[in-house]
């Protein structure tokens, strides 16, 4: 019975090929590739990146110089006048032709524009982070997904094997009935079983359907997938509790995000005192005016500006002040992530030791249930036993697979949970995580 059941589940959900639009079967490693294709979260992330990216470029302009080009033509006319009780006239256009360039370069300025470019330097690194933070996550939720449908899968075979036994117990009733060595309640509660192992179908096939409509909705999808799963599962990882934390520190996205806030705004520090330094600018301009077009007079200057700021308070003092009071906040946030980081990763591995405590003993509980819905229906076939015990024989059966069925894919979302909390959840590790494993013998 063990057997066959589980043949069935891997025959539902075994790979068949590649998928395309619902005609093959779908990997998990191909899931989460159309994910970070197309999830909008993601789509989200690379635009403030890039957004990031042009700001750096923008931090640089003073590097470059400033040129400007100017041209325009005034009017001028003439009005009347009275002297000595005689009115004057005087009329006529006057005309005003100009053209001219100016250019401005930033020569020196003591630090304040590298410290900008720093800044925005450390800022693209947080975001790029973030980028993988929220990539990670995005596969994160596929995996959740994809091993929920195929939970659900197997639970369809739990419940339609279920059905199946009810079947048979209904038409051993029958027969025991129509012989006249049962009585007619037998034969109700074989008919009760029945219409209540078709229900457990009927929730375990919408439970199915959900679970596909919310793979859809992790892999960017407007639907819900229809292509088969294969039959994969992640590897346990061979790093010990120690590694673990090792791991997080160096590769958590959030948590080197968070470093690079705390750089950026160590830098911004730098960049409000620097604005009590002076600049030094090369300053240059080439015009022509003249009443006729096109324009001959010309002039020409040169010249170097330096800027010294002698006062000016409080803005410069408030500025410096709230750099420090915002670094001190962020190095303290990211203080605070680390120890939630730690507490994820150890809350994790203890998980990861309950799931696979708890598979072990779902499956001494699934033998124990099997053999004693054996011995019930072997009990009432030969007419020793009661339709009772055998429909508590098979709520007991159908409840144990079902907990064994649930351990096996909390074991998988608690390995996947751990390696979310270590950061290593990428596409490329998840390539080499997934293992095609066939259900464990009997």
């Amino acid at each position: 019975m063990r057997v066959s059941l589980w043949l069935i589940v891997l025959l539902f959900l075994a790979p068949a090929g590649n998928s395309q639009d619902g005609e093959g079967v779908l990997t998990l490693v191909e899931a989460a590739r159309q994910a970070v294709s197309r999830h909008p979260d993601l789509a989200a992330a690379r635009g403030d990146l890039e957004a990031g990216e042009a700001r750096a470029i923008g931090a640089t302009a003073p590097y470059y110089p400033v040129v400007t080009a100017s041209a325009g033509r005034d009017t001028s006319r003439s009005s009347s006048d009275t002297t000595g009780g005689l009115t004057v006239i005087r009329s006529g256009t006057n005309d005003l032709y100009s053209a001219g360039f100016q250019a401005r370069q930033r020569l020196l300025d003591f630090g304040q524009t590298r410290s900008q470019v720093v800044t925005a330097e450390h800022r693209i690194r947080a975001l790029q982070n973030e980028l993988e933070d929220t990539l990670q996550q995005t596969i994160f939720e596929v995996v959740q997904a994809y091993f929920q449908v195929q939970r659900e899968a197997a639970a369809i075979e739990i419940n339609l094997d279920n059905v199946r036994n009810a079947e048979v117990q209904l038409q051993q009733a029958l027969g025991f009935w129509e012989a006249g060595t049962r009585a007619r309640i037998e034969v109700t509660r074989a008919e009760a079983d029945v219409a209540t192992a078709r229900l457990g179908l009927i929730r375990a096939e919408n439970a199915e359907k959900k679970a596909r409509l919310v793979l859809g909705t992790a892999m960017g999808l407007a639907g819900s997938v229809q292509d088969r799963l294969a039959q994969e599962s992640l590897a346990q990882p061979d790093w010990d509790a120690e590694e673990a934390y090792a791991l997080a520190r160096g590769r958590r996205p959030d948590l080197l995000a968070a470093d690079a806030q705390v750089a950026a705004a160590r830098s911004a520090v730098n960049e409000a005192a620097a604005q009590y330094r002076p600049t030094i600018d090369a300053t240059g301009s080439y015009f022509w005016r003249d009443d006729v077009f096109p324009p001959e007079q010309f002039s020409w200057s040169v010249g170097v500006d330096l800027q010294v700021p002698v006062f000016n308070e409080p803005a410069l003092g408030a500025a410096v002040g709230e750099a420090e009071a915002n670094l001190a906040a962020t190095a303290a946030r990211r203080d605070a992530l680390a120890l939630d980081v730690n507490r994820e990763v150890g809350g994790e591995l203890l998980s990861l030791r309950e799931a696979q405590e708890s598979l072990q003993a779902a499956a001494v509980a699934t033998r124990a249930a099997e053999e004693s819905h054996f011995l019930a229906s072997e009990r009432y076939k030969v007419g020793v036993g009661s339709s009772i015990e055998v429909s508590e024989a098979q709520r007991v059966l159908v409840q144990a697979r079902s907990q064994e069925l649930q351990a096996r894919f909390d074991l998988q979302i608690a390995l996947a949970r751990l390696y979310r909390s270590t950061g290593t959840l990428t596409l490329d590790f998840l390539d080499e995580l997934v293992v095609l494993r066939l259900p464990p013998a009997p």
